[in-house]
């Protein structure tokens, strides 16, 4: 059983997430200041997420954007990793995240997800969310 129910509960859980990412940490300014968008493809459930400095867009607004980065990945990986407990260089080889893009912006996105890995835990909290997957 997929860990989201459903595609309202993603949007609403990281529609806030990253809005407050953008807002209240060095994320906002940084991918502003290096021009970077990602897109997500998250499938179980299917949803396109896309992120830049603006805040996140979904579905097929989302669709229509160009990034920077794509990350594909399924919900699961997806929860995992703002736990904290997705080895990202082993999830890429073993292909349970696909990512497209340049590798250096890749890379210098990480470390930036920290202040929404931290925060994380309180949205699955708020929505009951499984913490020891």
């Amino acid at each position: 059983m997929a860990i989201f129910k459903d595609v309202p509960m993603v949007k609403e859980i990281f529609g806030d997430l990253w809005g407050k990412m953008i807002k209240d940490t060095e994320f906002g300014p940084k991918i502003k200041e290096g021009n970077i968008s990602v897109l997500f493809i998250i499938n179980d459930p299917n949803i396109v997420m896309y992120v830049d400095a603006n805040g996140p867009i979904f579905d097929a607004e989302a669709e229509a954007k160009t990034a920077l980065v794509t990350l594909k990945m399924d919900g699961d990986t997806v929860h995992k990793f703002w736990l904290r407990k997705v080895n990202v260089p082993k999830a890429l080889a073993l292909r349970q995240i696909r990512a497209k893009g340049p590798v250096g912006t890749i890379l210098q996105l990480l470390p930036l997800l920290k202040p929404g890995q931290e925060i994380y835990p309180e949205y699955c909290k708020k929505y009951n969310l499984p913490m020891d997957v």
